[in-house]
């Protein structure tokens, strides 16, 4: 899967194969909690995701618990992408 953000100077095309699972590689997910409530999230291999904001802004309380809403979706695209 290619990533939406890659900051390694070494990548040129943001498709290698080390893309996927490198520590510069930024990947943007969102999706619905079974409230309907949306939570968008960048995800890095490295550093794990950090829920955003519609704007892109980082939201001041993360949802840090492993049973938090926002995690039920998160987990979900993070299996459908096949990335861990």
């Amino acid at each position: 899967m290619k990533p939406d953000i890659c900051t390694s100077l070494n990548c040129n095309n943001m498709g290698c194969d080390c893309c996927q699972k490198c520590s510069h590689a930024i990947f943007s997910g969102e999706g619905k909690d079974r409230n309907g409530k949306i939570w968008r999230w960048e995800f890095s291999p490295q550093f794990g995701p950090l829920f955003v904001g519609k704007r892109g802004n980082s939201l001041k309380n993360q949802p840090i618990m492993p049973w938090h809403r926002a995690w039920e979706p998160f987990e979900t695209w993070l299996k459908k992408r096949r990335l861990f």
